[in-house]
């Protein structure tokens, strides 16, 4: 990846290139077929079986992510929400004609939908493809001009997403601009006409303040922290199975993975030990260990394992019993999925979004 320090000279650059009036002017005035074009570049090369490989390649470097889920996570939607521009964007584009107000009787009004300009997506490491790629193609859709700041964190799939488009498109089109701090924060310091950004919501408050000094439009999209109640009418089995997949996606490492669970008073144990079975039907068929599983996604970095790791540990200091998982591997940035009973409300794992395989 490209140093910290040239990036930031190349923000100056690459915003003043895209921000000419006549640059903003033709993008604005372009036309549903240019529109679908651009974007079909992105599709026929995301379709390109070797670039299919180099893309899983990625993931599995930046997370170990495996082949099979990363297309189902990271390429199919990204797919699907092509194809649904493409059935849609002609409807976008139009023109929606309104009433006109009581003291404009005799003038016709209508609904004018317009690029907003010099666009700037933030994308985040827990998909890091699909959820630069999502806003980009809209964005694209909307007639405006890009600049892609991928995460730092998964530096491999940054490194695919500068790839693609410095192969697809000119600068002044897209541009996509490696690095890490600094080079966000220059980012956040130019007037652009909106930003979009996916993290946590400490970062998309610095996000929100920056933009708010060049009065900025800005889309936060941000954690969570995901309950799942199951009531008594519920087939216990059932919900463990689905909630142990909805959780161990991606290691847990999910903004709407589900954090906790409420379960009918006397069927706690019942249910761990369903979640325990649903997790070795899926992960440890064979009883060689989840971790030997080539489909067990791994903690990003060192950083998240011991947050993660941490709240495990602070949890069961205060007296939560661990009934599920316990295995911890810090080399590999590995952690089975875990199953916490008789947590506080004033624990620390109750009090953030956990990010990782501990329900």
């Amino acid at each position: 990846m490209v140093q910290s320090k040239y990036n930031v000279a190349e923000v100056d650059r690459v915003f003043d290139l895209q921000r000419q009036a006549k640059n903003l002017q033709a993008l604005k005035n372009s036309t549903r077929k240019e529109r679908i074009e651009k974007i079909k570049r992105i599709e026929k090369w995301i379709l390109d079986p070797k670039n299919i490989s180099r893309i899983q390649d990625a993931l599995w470097h930046d997370l170990r992510k495996s082949p099979e889920e990363t297309k189902t996570t990271e390429i199919v939607p990204v797919l699907s929400s092509i194809q649904y521009i493409y059935k849609n964007l002609r409807k976008w584009m139009k023109d929606h004609a309104v009433s006109a107000p009581l003291p404009m009787v005799g003038i016709s009004s209508r609904i004018k939908y317009e690029p907003k300009g010099q666009v700037l997506l933030i994308g985040p490491w827990n998909y890091p493809f699909q959820l630069a790629l999502n806003p980009l193609v809209h964005a694209i859709a909307a007639g405006n001009a890009i600049v892609l700041k991928p995460s730092e964190i998964a530096a491999a799939t940054s490194a695919i997403l500068k790839a693609m488009m410095m192969e697809l498109f000119p600068e002044n089109e897209i541009a996509v601009i490696e690095g890490d701090i600094p080079v966000a924060t220059a980012l956040l310091e130019k007037p652009f006409h909106h930003i979009f950004f996916t993290g946590s919501p400490n970062v998309g408050k610095s996000v929100m303040a920056a933009a708010a000094k060049n009065l900025t439009s800005v889309t936060l999209e941000l954690g969570g922290k995901s309950p799942v109640v199951i009531d008594e009418s519920a087939k216990l089995k059932t919900a463990a199975e689905k909630i142990a997949w909805g959780k161990c996606m991606n290691n847990g490492q999910t903004c709407i993975a589900p954090d906790y669970v409420f379960v009918p008073e006397g069927k706690e144990q019942a249910f761990a030990d369903y979640y325990q079975e649903s997790v070795n039907k899926f992960y440890n068929p064979d009883q060689k260990g989840i971790q030997a599983s080539p489909d067990y996604t791994r903690i990003i970095n060192g950083r998240n394992y011991s947050r993660v790791k941490a709240l495990v540990d602070d949890a069961v200091s205060q007296g939560a019993q661990l009934v599920v998982g316990g295995e911890f591997d810090e080399q590999d940035k590995f952690i089975a999925p875990c199953v916490l009973l008789n947590v506080d409300e004033n624990m620390a794992v109750m009090q953030e979004e956990i990010f990782g395989p501990v329900l």
